[in-house]
């Protein structure tokens, strides 16, 4: 009996760390994870960031997109290498504090970097462990200020609300992708970091451009780990309160569906974010 009662004290914690875990235990109303694409769009914007002013608005181009090179960002991580996995436990967020265990958002928070397909439907996967946005994106207040920022990371996919598995780019030239609907696409990346001082909030935005597929980043699987230091950026920043992001993209896939009459919806799919090395009060 205590051998059995040992395995349901971890039955929560195996839900929670998997691809497919329960948010009844942390979320209460809707959970965005519809089979339908459209309605699993997280856009809520904290109403008390709707007058941040604004603040630095920082151009970043020495960026990295492969945990391989997180060395140049981290150098704990000098001459060794991780795991996603590795990496999501060591530094997510609802490690330092519970202010990040609750909402949808918590999802971004839980240390899962990466979800694939279960039973060869990846459509049943992949709602359950990330939040899915807009180009108009969202914006969450958090309770407490961090304390000085080392560096930021974002794992997220872009992806098409359906598969076209092959089409024309012109009458001579033809291209076919694979069944997951993830593709060569352009992101113009809006990074929103809200800072508090004695004169209010600030928007402070961080701004890239990332091409995402298969000729353009080192993993076949599209998964984009994104990171900068902002010592890197010359940049020094602290008391954050809130986080948020927008975009905009370029995608032929989404161009040639328009063309014939087809509107195709276009999302990021957000895995995990993270502030290495800060600490919240």
């Amino acid at each position: 009996m205590k051998q059995f009662k040992k395995y349901l004290l971890l039955l929560p914690l195996v839900a929670l760390t998997s691809c497919g875990y329960a948010l009844d235990y942390i979320v209460k109303g809707n959970t965005y994870n519809s089979p339908v694409f459209k309605e699993n769009y997280y856009t809520n914007k904290d109403v008390s960031l709707n007058n941040a002013k604004d603040g630095e608005i920082i151009e970043v181009n020495n960026f990295i997109t492969d945990i391989n090179d997180i060395s140049s960002v981290d150098s704990n991580f000098a001459d060794k290498t991780i795991s996603s996995e590795e990496y999501g436990q060591k530094y997510k967020m609802n490690l330092v504090d519970n202010l990040f265990n609750y909402g949808v958002q918590s999802k971004l928070f839980d240390g899962q970097m990466v979800c694939g397909a279960q039973n060869g439907h990846p459509e049943l996967a992949y709602q359950l462990a990330r939040v899915q946005t807009n180009p108009d994106g969202f914006a969450i207040r958090f309770s407490k200020e961090s304390s000085e920022l080392d560096y930021f990371v974002l794992q997220f996919k872009a992806t098409t609300d359906r598969p076209t598995p092959t089409y024309k780019l012109n009458s001579y030239d033809e291209a076919v992708y694979d069944r997951d609907i993830f593709h060569d696409s352009i992101v113009h990346l809006n990074i929103n970091l809200y800072t508090k001082d004695n004169d209010g909030i600030k928007k402070n935005t961080f701004k890239s451009t990332i091409e995402i597929g298969n000729n353009k980043t080192n993993n076949g699987s599209f998964y984009i780990f994104y990171a900068f230091s902002f010592k890197t950026i010359n940049i020094s920043l602290s008391r954050v309160v809130g986080f948020g992001l927008d975009f905009t993209y370029e995608d032929d896939l989404v161009e040639w569906n328009k063309n014939q009459g087809v509107n195709l919806d276009y999302a990021l799919m957000l895995y995990e974010m993270f502030l290495p090395n800060t600490t919240w009060q």
